[in-house]
């Protein structure tokens, strides 16, 4: 006959307990009636979760399976003595399964045998259960389970107690040496590094890229996970890091200098990110030069783009938008950067009218003569538009100058005079300006075609 079980809530005692006296000789406790405790076998929160379970599906929460074990068993893959699994969805075949040292995300729900209703779910808290595997943060069976399933994988386990909650057990709600049934889902899951093995290489190996080399690329994947969790400090240190080791290396041949350029020019942008997050632009700024001689001056999109925010914050609205226009070069279509263009030409046409506004009224002092508040406009038009030549022509130089035959860019990001401008001077250089008869915020600047003799 089942037992029946009974909510419950666990109690703190007053005094911490020694096992080995509990054990040798006993031992004296006080309850502390004063401390409720939340139950996390696994995982487990408190009997509160299941006031909720209203608003959960009943079906998805019900047991897949409500006979004996042994039954089930006979129909499931046998990981081993203690785990056997059916799969009941198959993950993306191009994944690897669940890694050690990752943060994985699933769903699942508990049951024990013959039970519909679930001892623990993670749908009764309406959310997705994420730990890290090999912390030991969970109960030993489940991430044994986990650790054989792809994202996007669901599928039943048989779980012996032996790696579950042992012959005890907690009861009333965790019963004494019980087998488990587990419904599971991976959602996905990321590595997440090891941030201390770099500090575990010995002193003289730290100058030899292949020991280093592995434990960077843990740092860097430590900082990425830091960084997808919002703890920007503790990124930036781990990136910070994994630079440093690695500018301490000494090369064997090409192929590692090679490798070591890759990670550092990856590291270096995922600074640049993390110091604009941080609110550190010249720091950011210092990533870039540094990111200019690792490309040999030819920065990606999207360190053009962590240039122009760190610029801005700075206040070099001018540099900044140069700096936009840049990374629309590499990626015409992006709109993130083409609303930053727009954003940043408002910002410099507000600074340059507050500006000469400032200076018309220092100068009226002065001069009482009415031509110089008519004036002022018009100096201050003119001075936008020699801006925007002077900026504009520099880039159509850095073009003809560049091997690259074509380069495209959005028509919205410019006013109908900026426009004008731009036409006048792809005609001055002797280049050709042609739209897209696609796409028409497209337009293309292209070099004359040479002709053979």
């Amino acid at each position: 006959m089942e037992d029946n079980f009974q909510p419950f809530t666990t109690q703190m005692l007053k005094n911490p307990l020694s096992y080995s006296d509990l054990v040798e000789k006993g031992a004296e406790f006080e309850v502390d009636m004063s401390q409720q405790n939340n139950n996390r076998d696994l995982g487990l929160d408190s009997e509160s979760d299941y006031e909720d379970a209203e608003d959960v599906d009943s079906e998805e929460l019900r047991s897949p399976w409500t006979h004996s074990f042994d039954e089930l068993r006979a129909l499931m893959s046998e990981i081993d003595e203690h785990i056997y699994k059916r799969i009941t969805r198959t993950g993306h075949v191009d994944r690897d399964a669940v890694p050690n040292k990752a943060r994985v995300s699933v769903r699942y729900s508990g049951y024990w045998e013959s039970e519909a209703a679930p001892f623990d779910s993670s749908l009764l808290r309406g959310t997705k259960f994420e730990f890290e595997t090999g912390q030991g943060t969970v109960v030993e069976g489940l991430e044994a389970a986990v650790r054989t399933m792809r994202p996007y994988e669901q599928a039943e386990f048989i779980i012996s107690y032996k790696l579950l909650f042992g012959e005890l057990g907690c009861p009333p709600r965790i019963k004494p040496k019980a087998d488990a049934l587990f419904k599971v889902e991976v959602i996905d899951y990321s590595l997440i590094g090891d941030a201390e093995g770099i500090d575990a290489i010995p002193k003289e190996d730290r100058d030899k890229f292949c020991v280093v080399y592995p434990k960077a690329q843990d740092l860097h994947l430590h900082g990425k996970d830091c960084v997808k969790r919002g703890r920007y400090r503790n990124a930036a240190t781990a990136f910070e890091r994994a630079v440093s080791s690695l500018n301490y290396c000494r090369m064997a041949n090409d192929e590692e200098e090679c490798k070591q350029t890759e990670l550092l020019i990856t590291l270096n942008q995922n600074l640049m990110i993390v110091y604009n997050k941080l609110n550190k632009p010249k720091r950011a700024c210092i990533m870039m030069k540094a990111l200019r001689h690792l490309t040999l001056e030819n920065p990606s999109c999207k360190a053009f783009f962590q240039e122009g925010r760190a610029l801005a914050a700075l206040g070099e609205y001018d540099l900044a938008r140069k700096a936009f226009l840049q990374a629309q070069t590499k990626q015409p279509d992006n709109k993130e950067i083409s609303d930053e263009i727009i954003s940043m030409n408002k910002r410099i046409t507000k600074y340059q009218e507050a500006t000469r506004d400032l200076w018309t009224r220092a100068l009226s002092v002065n001069n009482s003569k009415p031509e110089v508040r008519k004036t002022a406009a018009q100096l201050k038009k003119e001075a936008k538009e020699q801006d925007f030549k002077d900026n504009m022509e520099d880039l159509i130089r850095q073009f003809k100058n560049a091997s690259d035959q074509q380069v495209n860019f959005s028509r919205k990001s410019f006013s109908d005079a900026q426009f004008d401008t731009i036409c006048k001077l792809v005609k001055e250089h002797d280049l050709k300006l042609t739209l897209s008869p696609i796409q028409e915020d497209v337009l293309t600047l292209s070099k004359p075609e040479v002709k053979s003799a």
